[in-house]
């Protein structure tokens, strides 16, 4: 496939591959990523974790190798960003603290460790919480600060609602054995309340839970690439899957909103394989589920996008659950009387939904045609044949486009396809990935026209193959542009012109027009010519030295002699260009006679309009336009334009 420089698709990719086979950052092994640039596509590494070159300057291109001095630096910044904790250590300081008296304990939050009171000289000047007690040492979440860096680990906490909630509805599905990551909370709350039923592992970038929970019950880990910190943590993760025989395990995924779906994908596919591989499982009823915390506007996105085309698991089988997931920290995702519309947080699961019951909570109702549960105003659609609504409002059925929609959106005629009253007809959304039926840019699977066997295996490929295309330059003629420009006024005279006087007359511009155009040009080309030829004197042999004769070269006269022709070549240009002049002006006085006549022949049968004035005084300032500067106009665009106006 050629993409050229027109067409090419704007944005990144992140493409999927061997993350053994990539460079590492300080935050694991890098990203792939691919970018159209002038029509070329070019690929690079760059940091899973951050989004912002500043916090991680790492960056290489593929199949580049890094030299010394990159990967000093890169070793340098390691040991700068990356903060070192022994795991063990903490954990039997953390011990120790529990057994002494709450007014020993401090935390410092500007180093994010625990300490005693003993050592509070080491942190003069900082933030620190004194006296701490045995339940805040318990519950973490509530006093730490959550971090709150958008481009790299913005923090959200669920509200205790939804904690509540959505370990009420582990328990009910029997869940034994549940894999939390990225959610602190639904950890801290299971490990607390449900020791004794419920196994839990808390996966997660924010290493400061090191000095709350053990080597067993968390892990510090990065989810864009499935990369442990520390090397002992892969065991931590393959016993905790391998516990009865992998039977009744979960996992519970909130990921940060503004993250690429892609590597969250291959994450959640590459431990769904591993689970299965570890456990020798071949039934999907004993395989592991997943509860993925996301917005519901995002939806279109986990399906399209999050998986290459032809491959299955991780975010792309997922369905949306509705429950409304609250948080308690998020300025947008926060419940509140004041807000009109609820969260547009989802549950995204692979679990059954009618499985899934919100039976003792207000608000919800079960619809017995789909056979789960949703909020009380998603309205059933019987054309639809589901309970279609995503934000909480009741959707309509639009007939023409054969779906459920917005009650804000009406069908549009010109757009053919709902949308807002307030919209501009003709914007497209533009399509910035791969249909994952043709594997081509510039649609989406809905709305390919290919069908599924008939495309061949040689157009389906893979993410990482790099696909080129050439820059092409076009140079116009002076002849190229004259023809366009007639095909243009040819064009204006079938749609506006309403008499031959009339055609004629915006013809006659039209050639004016190609004159001034031409005139323009020539002088250019002269000058070129001419440099060439001072170019081409200038290169000679240096005069003051033996001719082939024998006989010495004054320098001084050969300078006048060149000086001489140079003159002469002017001055016959300058002819050229007065002819031109002179035809020119020749035809704009024969335009003004047959405009004048032209004007006086329809001003005879009826009475001069606003409307012809408008013509007439349009046409008398281009003309003097003409005179004045003598330059290219387009007076076909311009009569036409006046026309569709008056129109």
């Amino acid at each position: 496939m050629k993409i050229t420089h027109n067409d090419s698709p704007s944005g990144y990719q992140c493409i999927w591959s061997d993350l053994a086979d990539h460079p590492k950052c300080p935050h694991g092994p890098t990203l792939l990523f691919g970018r159209y640039v002038d029509g070329e596509y070019k690929q690079f590494y760059a940091c899973s974790a951050c989004r912002d070159r500043k916090l991680c300057s790492f960056y290489l291109e593929h199949g580049s190798k890094p030299t010394k001095h990159q990967k000093q630096a890169w070793e340098l910044e390691a040991k700068k960003v990356l903060p070192r904790y022994d795991h063990q250590k903490m954990f039997i300081l953390l011990n120790e603290i529990l057994a002494t008296n709450p007014i020993r304990r401090i935390y410092c939050h500007d180093c994010g460790r625990l300490s005693f009171v003993s050592e509070k000289h080491k942190h003069r000047g900082h933030d620190i919480i004194e006296n701490l007690t045995d339940h805040q040492l318990r519950h973490p979440t509530e006093f730490l600060r959550p971090l709150e860096n958008p481009k790299k680990e913005a923090q959200y906490l669920f509200s205790d609602q939804s904690v509540s909630d959505i370990i009420f509805m582990l328990l009910n599905l029997g869940a034994k054995h549940i894999l939390c990551i990225g959610t602190p909370r639904i950890h801290e709350y299971l490990v607390n309340h449900h020791d004794d039923k419920v196994s839990s592992l808390l996966l997660d970038f924010d290493g400061r839970y090191h000095n709350f929970y053990g080597p067993l019950s968390f892990c510090w880990y990065n989810l864009f690439n499935h990369h442990f910190f520390h090397e002992e943590s892969k065991d931590v993760l393959k016993d905790f899957l391998r516990q009865d025989g992998g039977r009744d395990t979960y996992i519970i995924c909130d990921p940060p909103f503004g993250g690429r779906v892609e590597p969250i994908s291959q994450t959640l596919k590459t431990i769904y394989d591993l689970h299965r591989k570890w456990n020798k499982i071949d039934a999907d009823s004993v395989a592991l589920k997943t509860m993925f915390i996301f917005p519901y506007f995002m939806e279109a996105v986990l399906r399209e996008k999050s998986n290459p085309p032809g491959i299955l698991g991780g975010l792309r089988d997922l369905k949306m659950f509705d429950y409304k997931v609250d948080y308690q920290n998020h300025p947008l995702f926060v419940k509140s009387p004041e807000k009109i519309l609820a969260t547009p947080v989802r549950i995204f699961t692979d679990i059954d939904l009618s499985l899934l019951t919100l039976q003792s909570h207000r608000g919800y109702k079960h619809c017995k045609k789909c056979n789960k549960w949703t909020f009380e105003e998603n309205k059933h659609c019987k054309k639809c044949a589901a309970c279609t609504s995503r934000d909480g409002r009741r959707y309509r059925h639009c007939n023409i486009c054969a779906r459920c929609v917005k009650p804000t959106w009406k069908h549009c005629k010109k757009c053919n396809r709902c949308t807002l009253e307030t919209h501009k007809c003709g914007v497209v959304p533009k399509i910035t990935g791969k249909c994952f039926r043709c594997n081509e840019f510039g649609h989406v699977e809905k709305t390919c026209t290919k069908d599924a066997g008939n495309i061949s295996n040689s157009k389906v490929k893979s993410n990482d193959t790099t696909l080129k295309g050439k820059k092409r330059k076009h140079r116009l003629d002076v002849s190229d542009i004259s023809n366009k420009k007639k095909a243009r006024i040819a064009n204006a005279s079938e749609t506006s012109m309403k008499s031959p006087e009339e055609f004629e007359l915006v013809s006659t511009l039209g050639e004016v027009s190609r004159v001034a155009d031409s005139e323009k040009v020539i002088p250019k080309k002269l000058t070129k010519n001419d440099s060439k030829m001072k170019n081409k004197h200038s290169k000679s042999k240096p005069l003051d030295k033996v001719s082939k004769r024998g006989k010495a070269i004054d320098t001084a006269s050969l300078e006048k002699i060149e000086t001489e022709n140079m003159e002469d070549i002017i001055k016959v240009k300058k002819k050229k260009l007065l002819k031109l002049t002179n035809s020119t002006s020749k035809m704009t006085e024969e335009i003004t006679t047959k405009s004048k006549v032209f004007i006086s022949t329809k001003s005879q049968g009826m009475n001069l309009d606003l409307d012809v004035l408008k013509q007439k005084k349009i046409f008398e300032n281009k003309k003097s336009r003409i005179n004045r500067k003598n330059k290219t106009f387009t007076n076909g665009e311009i009569f036409q334009k006046s026309q569709s106006k008056q129109k």
